[in-house]
């Protein structure tokens, strides 16, 4: 399989930035002028301190757009994003990929916030966050991680979504998309998955993703997503690296 790589260095030039891998980096000029710096920030959680600076990177006249995907957004004056990056990384706080890599990772508040919740979802997505962030990718892969049935993470419209169940196991999909003219539900791949087995499993698909994008990159396909792969290949040996890491 694919051996995976990672690269979290890039720079800003004061007009672009500059990195020698694929990963597209979340700093962008947007349509009204101004710039977009897209924050790392796996099932959304922030410490006062950082909401404190990411307000003065914003100032009086800067706006913060809070989403499920992309949380949050700092629209700012070009010549003021490099001291922006500065302040941030002060506070611990990292650009997100926009493409090329694992996105920003989705998650519902879990056990300790939801009486629902079966299980610890912000915990394992800073967990995978730190396993995967700045992976070397084909194109995007997204995650979620749902605590219950009610599922609030959309874990069918994610690469891979996690539900949790009792005891600390998580049930596992991949191969959706919430994207796009053409959404796709994921498959239904296992249930029972120890939580400290997860990384493995998602690291074991992320090395096949890259094995078959690669296969269709051959024939002239760019950009391509784990459901294209699957189109392609089938679902079998995605099943088999689970049964694989699970059987370790």
């Amino acid at each position: 399989m694919a051996e995976l790589k990672k690269d979290e260095r890039f720079t800003w030039s004061g007009g672009k930035v500059l990195c020698e891998s694929s990963i597209t980096w979340g700093i962008a000029e947007q349509s009204n002028g101004l710039m977009a710096i897209l924050l790392n920030v796996p099932g959304g959680v922030l410490t006062g301190k950082q909401l404190r600076v990411i307000s003065e990177v914003v100032g009086e006249d800067g706006i913060v757009k809070n989403s499920r995907r992309m949380a949050p957004i700092l629209f700012v004056a070009k010549e003021k994003v490099g001291n922006g990056l500065a302040l941030l990384k002060e506070a611990g706080l990292k650009v997100a990929c926009l493409h090329g890599s694992v996105r920003n990772i989705v998650s519902c508040p879990g056990k300790g916030f939801s009486k629902n919740s079966r299980g610890d979802t912000l915990e394992l997505a800073q967990v995978l966050n730190k396993e995967f962030y700045g992976t070397i990718l084909p194109w995007d892969f997204k995650i979620g991680i749902s605590g219950c049935p009610r599922n609030c993470a959309g874990v069918q419209c994610h690469d891979v979504g996690l539900m949790a169940e009792p005891r600390g196991k998580f049930s596992l999909w991949i191969g959706g998309t919430e994207s796009g003219f053409s959404p796709k539900h994921g498959v239904l791949v296992s249930k029972g998955i120890p939580k400290d087995k997860v990384p493995a499993v998602i690291r074991g698909i992320l090395e096949l993703y890259c094995e078959g994008a690669e296969e269709l990159k051959n024939e002239q396909e760019q950009r391509v997503r784990l459901y294209g792969v699957l189109e392609r290949t089938g679902i079998d040996r995605f099943k088999q690296i689970v049964t694989q890491v699970l059987a370790n």
